[in-house]
């Protein structure tokens, strides 16, 4: 995102809330997926509010974790000896492909 690195996460966070909202394909979305599983005799909106909450719930929890892995991954790729290795062998993959390229050329 253009300009995404200057932004506080709470200006991240505000922008991909205002980027849900505009997007109608999950509203659409639930309104014909959740009412199927309403029970015989329920309350249909009560049951729906209480549907969406509770996914509204589980991606919070689901995107917090993978908030947390990719911080975590972020911190392993920083280090330098890290960055030395895994471009070590890129290069090595890189070279074997072209071996293998000028060998299956012939």
């Amino acid at each position: 995102v253009p300009g995404a690195a200057g932004r506080s996460g709470w200006g991240c966070f505000r922008l991909g809330l205002v980027t849900n909202f505009a997007n109608p394909k999950a509203g659409v979305f639930a309104v014909s997926f959740l009412p199927q599983f309403v029970p015989a005799g329920w309350p249909v909106p009560v049951v729906l509010v209480a549907f969406s909450v509770l996914w509204a719930l589980i991606d919070l929890l689901w995107y917090s974790v993978v908030v947390w892995l990719v911080g975590a991954a972020r911190r392993v790729l920083d280090r330098a000896e890290v960055r030395r290795r895994l471009e070590q062998l890129c290069g090595v993959v890189l070279v074997a492909l072209g071996v293998r390229l000028a060998v299956a050329a012939r």
